[in-house]
């Protein structure tokens, strides 16, 4: 995927998460299911960020990004 894409995917991805705002306070603040989908989309995101930024250095490492 292009860097334009991921760019795409993570716009699309916070304004997902911002509309969930509002459910979220109103009707799931007591939802032990919604935490935990919530913590493990949170280890998911933080993991594919580091592997981008390895994928990223490896690129960098090897004479540049193609």
């Amino acid at each position: 995927m292009t860097s334009s894409g991921w760019a795409r995917v993570q716009l699309g991805l916070a304004v997902t998460w911002m509309l969930l705002i509002a459910p979220t306070l109103i009707w799931w603040r007591d939802s032990v299911l919604w935490v935990a989908l919530m913590s493990l989309w949170a280890n998911i995101a933080a993991h594919l960020a580091a592997w981008q930024a390895a994928r990223t250095e490896r690129k960098l490492d090897a004479g540049g990004a193609k």
